[in-house]
C-alpha cells in the first residue's frame, strides 16, 4: 500500500518537474523568436513624398524693334542724250563719285589719269602753275578736272549725259537730291539766290571728299566733287 503510495507521489513529482521544464522551455522558444523576428519598423518602407513641383520659368520675349523709316529714293527718269558719248573719254556710262570719276581718282597726276582715262589732256587757262583745269581731249565737253599741285582734286561737271552713280546731275531738283541722298545732303541759298547743296559721305574712307550741286530756280545747272578746302574754292580762283 505504502509502496502505491510511493509510486503515486513519485509520478506527481515526475509531472510536475516536466510541467516545469515545459514552461521553461516555451519561455526561452518564445523570446528567441521575438529577438530573431524583424523590425516591422524598419522594414516597412517609409511612404514616399511625391516630387515638388519646379516652376519652370517662362521666358519673356523681347519687343519687336520698330524700323525706322527708310529714305525711299524717288525714281528719276534717265535723261535724254543730248549727245550720243560713245567715243569720249567719259561717256553715258560714266559714273561720278565723291573720289572721282570711273577710273580716274583724286590723287592722280595728270599723266596716271589720261592713262586710266584712255585720253590726253588739253589745258585750259589758268593764272596759276600750281592750280590748272584741264579737259579730255576727246570730250566730253563741258568736264573739267583740276590740278592742283600736279595732283587731279577736282572735278566740275556741267554735260547732262554725266551723271553720278545715283543718276544725279544736271537738271534735277532739290527734291530729288534730297530723295537720293536724304540727311548726308544739306542746302543753303546764296545772296544770288543759287542754292548750294552738299553731299557729305559717311564712309570714313571719304571724309576728306564732299560733292556739291548748285540749283537755279530748283534745278541743277553744274555740280562738282572734289577734296575739301578746294572743292569749295570759286572757278577764278584756279
Amino acid at each position: 500500500m505504502h509502496l502505491i503510495v510511493n509510486l503515486r507521489q513519485l509520478l506527481l513529482v515526475a509531472a510536475m518537474c516536466l510541467a516545469v521544464a515545459a514552461c521553461g522551455g516555451g519561455s526561452d522558444e518564445t523570446a528567441d523568436a521575438i529577438d530573431s523576428a524583424p523590425d516591422v519598423e524598419s522594414t516597412v518602407a517609409a511612404p514616399t513624398e511625391p516630387p515638388a513641383t519646379v516652376a519652370i520659368p517662362t521666358s519673356t520675349p523681347l519687343p519687336t524693334a520698330t524700323a525706322l523709316p527708310a529714305n525711299t529714293p524717288v525714281p528719276l527718269e534717265e535723261p535724254t542724250p543730248s549727245a550720243v558719248l560713245l567715243t569720249t573719254a567719259f561717256t553715258n556710262s560714266s559714273k561720278v563719285t565723291t573720289v572721282g570719276i570711273d577710273e580716274v581718282f583724286f590723287g592722280m597726276t595728270p599723266d596716271e589719269a589720261a592713262e586710266a582715262a584712255s585720253t590726253t589732256w588739253v589745258a585750259q587757262d589758268s593764272p596759276s602753275a600750281t592750280c590748272y583745269r584741264v579737259s579730255p581731249a576727246d570730250g566730253p565737253d563741258g568736264v573739267t578736272l583740276w590740278v592742283v599741285d600736279g595732283h587731279l582734286e577736282r572735278l566740275d561737271v556741267e554735260h547732262p549725259d554725266i551723271r553720278t552713280r545715283s543718276r544725279l546731275g544736271v537738271g534735277n531738283s532739290l527734291a530729288e537730291l534730297q530723295s537720293q541722298i536724304g540727311d548726308r545732303l544739306t542746302d543753303e541759298t546764296n545772296a544770288d539766290g543759287v542754292v548750294v547743296a552738299t553731299f557729305a559721305p559717311t564712309d570714313p574712307g571719304d571724309r576728306e571728299f564732299r560733292m556739291i550741286f548748285e540749283l537755279v530756280d530748283d534745278r541743277v545747272v553744274r555740280y562738282r566733287s572734289g577734296r575739301i578746302g578746294i572743292i569749295q574754292r570759286d572757278v577764278a580762283g584756279c
